[in-house]
């Protein structure tokens, strides 16, 4: 599976430096056996935007529709 983040939002937020949001938290980068390999500063509001997909430009049909012939 692959390494995980895993955001406690207990802990409490500060203000992202590039958003504006009160959304940045410290987050536990963990391995698949469970070890805490370390920590980095996560805003979960950049991050929400980052992981949607650009519109692919010379799509000729969404991936759920087949092209009309």
């Amino acid at each position: 599976m692959g390494t995980q983040i895993r955001i406690s939002h207990e802990d409490g937020s500060l203000p992202c430096e590039v958003c504006g949001f009160p959304t940045m938290h410290v987050a536990q980068v963990v391995a698949d056996d469970g070890t805490v390999l370390g920590r980095t500063l996560v805003c979960t509001t950049c991050q929400r935007s980052r992981h949607r997909p650009d519109p692919v430009a010379g799509t000729e049909a969404p991936p759920d529709e087949v092209p009309a012939t």
